[in-house]
């Protein structure tokens, strides 16, 4: 497998793991009288972006870096979530996707360009390069951004909520 296989790979397992987090926090808001609204607008911070942005986010880094390294359409989500059984099948559809690009579409050639339109300008990468200092990171910021916002709300999470199964 190429190392564009295994990013796809991670990131299914960490979508994986991401949902079955908001699960938790779902039943622990139940438990807990706490509303799904107030999750769902937490942040860590007042200039960062609250949980639903940040699940938006690390679906959307994932499903459009496995585009690209595919040289595919992404799925076009319409950013509207408001509850987290939408979330939920927002993850669900991109992991649909992800398992829907082959092996086969992913390799190639590590020095391929990748550009990626930001607010301002293009990001011109390799497509070795963008996988490691662009959709990686970008990936696990927000989905460690989404783990922390809830830990801090105080939903019981810890590090093999994270990381998932191991075995």
């Amino acid at each position: 497998m190429s190392i564009y296989s295994e990013t796809n790979a991670q990131f299914i397992l960490g979508l994986n793991n991401l949902s079955a987090i908001l699960d938790k926090a779902v039943n622990w808001a139940k438990e807990n009288g706490k509303t799904e609204e107030s999750l769902l607008t937490a942040t860590l911070a007042e200039d960062m972006y609250p949980l639903v942005r940040q699940v938006q986010i690390s679906t959307d880094m994932a499903k459009r870096a496995v585009a690209r390294l595919a040289g595919v359409d992404a799925p076009v989500m319409e950013d509207n979530e408001t509850t987290i059984a939408q979330l939920q099948a927002r993850i669900a559809a991109t992991v649909e996707f992800m398992k829907g690009i082959t092996d086969a579409q992913l390799d190639g050639d590590d020095e391929r360009p990748i550009v990626v339109m930001a607010r301002e300008h293009e990001l011109r990468f390799t497509a070795r390069s963008y996988v490691y200092k662009f959709a990686t990171p970008n990936f696990y910021f927000h989905f460690t951004t989404a783990y922390d916002i809830l830990r801090q709300a105080g939903v019981p999470l810890g590090k093999r909520d994270f990381v998932g199964p191991i075995f």
